[in-house]
């Protein structure tokens, strides 16, 4: 990846690819600075940011991840339905940490910009049976997700 040259219209996914693959083999420090330094470099890069908060997320740790994705959204001057999965990421972060009310209007956002997205249907729907609130909905949430995504195990084991 490094042997790609700046004026590659590929440079851009190397350089993520880079950063995801130094995590992959377990080399996180090293994973972390390349993907800050994009970050930096390219601050409006939602790649960039799902990249290094995707590292975080795999070390569990959720406080860095809810940091930087909170930077990502706060760079987005009028989502899109591209933009359902910062959201989505953050929503997961925050629920992680156990910070339901910072983690439930992320989850209703991704899905305001993608109606009706699986997992985000899931994860919101599995985590209000979860904690015996908005029942109904819930279960209908996780319903449409089965429907959409039938042979998803992690979203049929939701309804199950």
């Amino acid at each position: 990846y490094r042997r790609i040259p700046a004026s590659s219209p590929l440079k851009t996914l190397s350089d993520l690819q880079l950063g995801l693959n130094l995590a992959d083999l377990d080399r996180y420090d090293e994973a972390t600075a390349h993907l800050k330094a994009l970050v930096e470099a390219r601050p409006d890069d939602m790649r960039a940011y799902q990249a290094l908060g995707g590292v975080y997320a795999s070390k569990e740790d959720f406080r860095s991840a809810a940091d930087l994705y909170d930077k990502a959204v706060a760079r987005l001057k009028a989502p899109t339905r591209a933009d359902w999965n910062i959201f989505y990421q953050r929503g997961i972060a925050y629920e992680r940490l156990k910070e339901w009310p910072k983690a439930e209007p992320n989850f209703r956002k991704a899905l305001e910009l993608f109606p009706d997205q699986p997992q985000v249907l899931n994860y919101l729907g599995y985590s209000w049976v979860d904690m015996n609130v908005n029942l109904e909905e819930g279960l209908e949430m996780i319903k449409k997700a089965v429907e959409l995504r039938p042979s998803d195990g992690y979203i049929v084991d939701s309804l199950g």
